[in-house]
């Protein structure tokens, strides 16, 4: 009888270390997307998350007005929670005010709403509708 003559086929380790090394080329590229897609999607539930509190605080310095003109709506920095930090400049004038919301997190944990931190600014005017114009 014969030698039977066997036929590996193993995998040698050269070909092994090209594999991983393409797969690493491949797959580097993913993670970056990955990374800067969640980077976004926190950056976007920060700004809506503003957005949303910024309207409340408008809303509440709005009815405030109306209530009351005289009222100073000035805030500076007043926590909201979560972070989140608010400031209000409220301009007086005769018979109408200009204010600006704005609210911002507060990155570097001072509890002051740096202008790198405002996420939100809004803008609106309100006017004095109690006061005798013609008298």
């Amino acid at each position: 009888m014969g030698a039977r003559r066997r036929n590996y086929r193993a995998i040698t380790l050269m070909e092994v270390l090209i594999a991983s090394a393409l797969l690493a080329v491949a797959l580097v590229p993913i993670f970056q997307v990955l990374t800067r897609g969640m980077t976004l999607a926190r950056d976007v539930q920060l700004r809506t998350t503003a957005a949303f509190l910024a309207e409340k605080e408008m809303e509440t310095a709005l009815a405030t007005a109306a209530e009351d003109f005289s009222v100073d709506l000035t805030k500076s920095s007043k926590d909201l929670g979560d972070g989140y930090l608010v400031t209000i400049d409220g301009g007086q004038e005769a018979l109408r005010k200009t204010f600006s919301v704005q609210v911002g997190w507060d990155t570097d944990g001072d509890e002051t709403l740096d202008g790198d931190e405002v996420l939100v600014t809004f803008v609106t005017r309100a006017a004095n509708t109690t006061e005798d114009v013609g008298g």
